[in-house]
């Protein structure tokens, strides 16, 4: 795979490779490298938070912090499906044409920008959370939400908070313009038809990921 190629001229990239055999075993990696990543990363990040947890919680908090992480694994393949998907649903209402394998194919490339941002805001995230506080809660406490949201404030800096928003915001748009190019040569459309179809699993994937960060506000 040419990755300046994909990463600086995508248009080029997904035109060349439509003329060439399916071949899942890139986007398959993309997608694996990204999914180990974020189970590494939603294991570490968990197991800093259930730190507020009572002792004689922890041994149930190391069950959750493992089901956390398979299904974060899981997650990142789950996703692609569901995406590649919807863009092949919604093209069918624009008389695309070509397989859903291509589909697969081309949308596993998009989560390129996901990889990436991972090998940015991993160790931003693992240098504030190693250095931060965290008190060990009373079960009063954490039944009440408004102590719980303030503790986990106080773990997860704002410009922690801040710093992941932004990147989300750029890579959302990265897997948009991806994703336009990918669906365009996967099912022979035009680039505004492309756009719209890709628009759409982009918002919501994108919206899914800025929550997830958001809520720390």
């Amino acid at each position: 795979m040419n990755i300046k190629e994909l990463i600086l001229n995508p248009n080029n990239f997904f035109k060349n490779l439509a003329d060439k055999d399916v071949s899942l075993k890139t986007p398959f990696l993309i997608v694996l490298m990204f999914s180990v990543l974020m189970c590494i990363y939603s294991y570490y990040t968990t197991s800093i938070m259930f730190k507020i947890f009572p002792p004689d919680m922890q041994n149930m908090m190391s069950i959750m912090r493992i089901i956390s992480a398979v299904s974060t694994l899981v997650g990142g393949f789950i996703a692609w499906l569901l995406i590649a998907g919807v863009m092949h649903l919604i093209s069918m209402a624009f008389k695309g044409e070509g397989s859903f394998k291509r589909t697969f194919e081309f949308t596993g490339y998009g989560f390129l920008p996901n990889l990436i941002a991972l090998c940015i805001t991993i160790p931003i995230g693992y240098y504030f959370l190693s250095n931060a506080h965290v008190p060990t809660l009373t079960m009063a406490q954490l039944q009440n939400p408004a102590v719980v949201k303030q503790v986990m404030s106080s773990i997860i800096p704002k410009p922690m908070v801040y710093t992941n928003l932004l990147i989300g915001i750029a890579v959302s748009l990265w897997n948009l313009g991806l994703w336009t190019y990918g669906i365009k040569y996967a099912r022979n459309l035009e680039l505004k038809k492309a756009f719209i179809v890709a628009l759409i699993p982009t918002v919501l994937f994108g919206a899914y990921q800025l929550y997830s960060v958001a809520k720390f506000l």
